[in-house]
């Protein structure tokens, strides 16, 4: 289950997001939905059953979202017999094709992905024939999501101006490397 939240009313902070380099404002983006995440972490982890704590423990925000765009073109590729390169061209050729589609900054949180994944986490929240269900994301979100909101706007702003000054660090160091290679070029 997968829940987006849209916040609206913050065009300045937005416009200033803007004039970052891309991938600074993603990296700023990612550092404050996982500020914003923790409080969610923390609930979760409170009001998940414990038996073992592995369920609990388990739980944890990630920025690291898996990209699935192009992996449908990728195994089809590789079925058809075509080759490993020609599945790799496909599997981008779809990634180009959905550029600026989705979402610029993702964050997850849940029970971990990837290796000791909690194979039966969905199963204690939803239930299934013979259990019932034992609601812990769900109710942790309704809980902390105005705070998660509160902290993405107090520290989004923030996080601006301190990614704003690190370019113009950087810019001035570059512009004045430049003019020193400049400047020693002509004696």
């Amino acid at each position: 289950m997968s829940v987006m939240l849209s916040v609206s009313g913050l065009r300045e902070l937005d416009r200033a997001l803007g004039m970052l380099p891309k991938s600074t404002a993603r990296n700023v983006l990612k550092r404050t939905l996982d500020k914003a995440a923790q409080p969610i972490v923390a609930e979760a982890k409170r009001q998940a059953p414990v038996k073992t704590g592995t369920l609990r423990d388990s739980i944890t925000a990630s920025t690291r979202i898996k990209n699935k765009t192009g992996s449908a073109e990728f195994a089809s590729a590789m079925k058809a017999g075509l080759g490993k390169a020609a599945a790799r061209s496909a599997l981008l050729a779809a990634r180009r094709a959905n550029k600026g589609q989705g979402s610029f900054a993702e964050t997850y949180v849940g029970p971990a992905r990837g290796k000791g994944v909690i194979r039966y986490a969905h199963i204690v929240e939803f239930g299934s024939n013979d259990t019932a269900p034992q609601p812990y994301m769900r109710p942790a979100w309704d809980s902390t999501k105005d705070q998660a909101l509160s902290i993405i706007k107090a520290e989004l702003g923030s996080e601006i101006i301190k990614a704003a000054r690190r370019v113009g660090r950087s810019k001035k160091q570059s512009l004045a490397a430049k003019q020193s290679a400049s400047m020693a070029a002509l004696m």
